[in-house]
Parts: C-alpha cells; structure tokens; sequence
C-alpha cells in the first residue's frame, strides 16, 4: 500500500514537473500548429464547442483534464450563448446602417480603404501570397482568444480568469451594439451597389483547399449575422490579447502588434468591414480591459477588507 502512495506521488512530482518546463511549451506550441495546419489544409475552423474537444485531449496529456472541463465548460456555454444571441439580431427588423461609416471612412482618408486595398493589391484570378495571410488571419478570429486563453489556464491562472472574463464582457457589449447598431459591411454595400466592386477574396482562396471537413458542431444550429460590423471583433479580440499581454510581459508584448496590424489588414482588405469598424474594435476592447481591470481590483480589495483578522498572540 505505501508503495502504491509513493509511486502515485511521484506520479503527480512529474506532472507538476512537466507544466513547468520549457518542453511542454513547445510541445503544446506543436500541438497547435498541427491542429491549425490541419484546418487549413480541410478548410475548416474550429468552433468554441470543437476547442473545448480540442483543448481536453491536450489537458488529458499534460494530466489536468477534470480541472479544464471545470474551468472552461462554463465560459465555452457562456461564449456560445452570444453566439446564438448574436444571430437573433437581424429578427428584430432594425433597419442595417450603411452611411455613418462610408462616411466616417471618406471623413479620414477621402476615400474608403477597404475599396482601395483591393484596387491597389487584389489580381482577379491571380492570388498573391497576402490572399492566403489575409484569409488565415482572418479566420483566426475564434482559435487566437481560446489558444491564448488555454496558455493562461495553465500559466497564468489568475489573468486566466480576468481574460475570460474581460471577454465576455467585451463580446455581450458589442451584442449590445449589433441590436441597437446594426451596420452593413463594406462587401454588402458592394453587392447592393452603394460603393465600388468589392471582390470575394475567401472564395478566391478557400478554392485552392480541401473541401472542408464537416465535423460536428452546435454552430451549425447558429444564424449568422449579416449586419453586426460595428464593431469589429476580428480586431477586437486580438487586441485584447495584446493588452493582457504587455500587461503580463511588459514591453516584449508590444511585438504582439504585429499580429494586430495583419489582422487590420486583412478585415479593410476583404472588405468585412470599414476604418471606423477598427477604430470602434480598438475602443471597445480597451473600454472592456480597463472596466473588468478596475471592478476585478475592487472586488479584491473589499474582499480582502472582509477577511477577518487573526490576532497574533499576546507573550
């Protein structure tokens, strides 16, 4: 019996050992890419319900699968719920707001940057290697929030938490908006003949992929919505995770930018949304970021004044 204890100790010393080390941050590094380099390859993406599956067969091999279906069941529900919201939207009958940000485009630049990033870049029939960056970061959208969400789970528990948290408040205010706002993208104006020709670029590249591979989904239950461009959480999503990032890393999470700055590109360039439709993804997630970070340090703190004291002992 003391043997069987001793053995399982050193079981759980290894395990311990293994999330601590360098190699696991590559190995899940791997795991990643491979995973990704899968979905490009079937032209497919993952959607929350399918990371959950995803993320559980790697938390079974870093030996933590029990403690990840605790902590990401309920944010993945949560997460799926605006989604099925978000496709509600459009039943209301809101008529769809197509002015304010062609106008607000013309206002900053004299022109309107998504048409112009075609007219400058785009070769029909001729793809380029930034159709493919431009459609790889695109679809991004889901995987970049949950991948960098399963690095805090096993890092950084604390900000774990916070992020979630700062997620889901930053995606029900943009739901908000998309009841109240609902705003036509650059690609549906095109199509309705209000601004010049806007190409298909996704359907230029998904043709050079697999067919895609239909796994199941609950998202095939879901209605997309047409109209909920403002605002862009295509850039509002990576732009919070480059504020928890320089709020972890320091000054080394300001390369996270980069990232940023392509994805920028690729919503103007496939014409998924408008200049201002950034701008308002910027603000949105900062706004999200710093009311989560405030009320979050509150709460600590009257917490922490609740607590009750233990007095030392009199000598």
């Amino acid at each position: 019996m003391e043997k069987a204890r001793k053995f399982a100790r050193k079981i759980n010393d290894f395990k311990q050992q293994r999330l601590k080390g360098k190699g696991l941050v590559l190995f899940i590094v791997a795991y990643f890419v491979l995973v990704i380099s899968f979905m490009l390859v079937h032209n497919m993406w993952l959607s929350p319900d399918q990371f959950i599956i995803v993320g559980f067969v790697l938390a079974l091999l870093v030996a933590q699968p029990i403690l990840f279906l605790k902590d990401w069941t309920p944010f993945v529900l949560l997460f799926l719920s605006y989604e099925f919201l978000r496709g509600l939207a459009p039943m209301l009958g809101i008529k769809a707001h197509i002015f304010p940000m062609i106008d607000a485009d013309r206002f900053m630049f004299g022109h309107i940057p998504a048409v112009s990033l075609q007219n400058h870049l785009y070769t029909p029939g001729n793809l380029h290697f930034y159709d493919y960056i431009a459609t790889i970061f695109y679809m991004m959208h889901f995987i970049l929030p949950l991948v960098f969400g399963f690095f805090l789970w096993l890092y950084k528990k604390d900000e774990y938490h916070k992020f979630v948290v700062t997620l889901l408040v930053l995606s029900y205010l943009a739901f908000i908006t998309f009841l109240l706002f609902p705003a036509m993208p650059p690609w549906m104006a095109s199509d309705q003949g209000i601004i010049p020709q806007i190409h298909n670029v996704f359907g230029d590249t998904f043709q050079t992929f697999a067919h895609s591979a239909n796994l199941p989904s609950v998202y095939n239950f879901f209605d997309p919505n047409p109209v909920a461009a403002m605002p862009s959480l295509h850039v509002a999503y990576p732009f919070l995770v480059y504020l928890f990032m320089v709020k972890i890393f320091g000054k080394k999470g300001h390369l996270f930018l980069i990232y940023v700055a392509i994805v920028v590109f690729a919503v103007l360039y496939t014409g998924n949304h408008y200049f201002i439709d950034v701008l308002a993804g910027f603000a949105y997630a900062y706004v999200s970021f710093r009311g989560v970070g405030y009320f979050w340090k509150r709460f600590e703190q009257k917490k922490m004044a609740n607590e009750p004291t233990i007095a030392e002992p009199q000598i």
